[in-house]
């Protein structure tokens, strides 16, 4: 019996979808919680649902999780990114528009994989279309916040 060795051809794809392939398991979820009794809205990112579970008590009591359609959005996570890379690249608000003062920030992304971000409700239009531009970035934004990330990973 003689053995059959397929020749295989590897091709490697330099385009931008191939350069973000090696890096389709990092994804960044997004959920969005609102209290109107306290007037106060939160945003969560996580590299993985199951660090739902690991949010504080307070966020599945007091506050709603708001759907998809009320933020007028088709999904809810960010394909090739983790939550660490959009710290790092667009700072402490994470890329929502808010200045560091009026946010309060519970970053437990070692720990309990999460990263929570609170604010008053006044600025809710400013967090949802913050939330709906990181959901659509393009993918050269994604190549440039990897890029970015992975470049001082390697520094130090």
């Amino acid at each position: 019996m003689t053995k059959k060795i397929k020749n295989e051809h590897i091709h490697k794809d330099d385009s931008l979808f191939g350069l973000l392939l090696s890096y389709k398991h990092y994804n960044t979820y997004i959920r969005v919680f609102i209290n109107e009794e306290e007037a106060q809205i939160a945003v969560v990112f996580t590299g993985n649902p199951r660090s739902w579970g690991n949010l504080p008590p307070e966020i599945s009591v007091l506050y709603r999780s708001m759907k998809r359609l009320e933020i007028n959005t088709e999904k809810m996570f960010i394909k090739y990114i983790l939550p660490e890379h959009l710290v790092k690249t667009a700072g402490v608000s994470a890329g929502i528009n808010l200045s560091a003062d009026k946010i309060d920030i519970e970053n437990r992304l070692d720990d309990k994989g999460y990263y929570l971000i609170k604010t008053s409700t006044r600025y809710l239009s400013k967090v949802l279309s913050g939330v709906k531009k990181l959901l659509n970035l393009s993918p050269q934004k994604k190549y440039e916040i990897l890029e970015k990330c992975i470049s001082e990973e390697q520094e130090n």
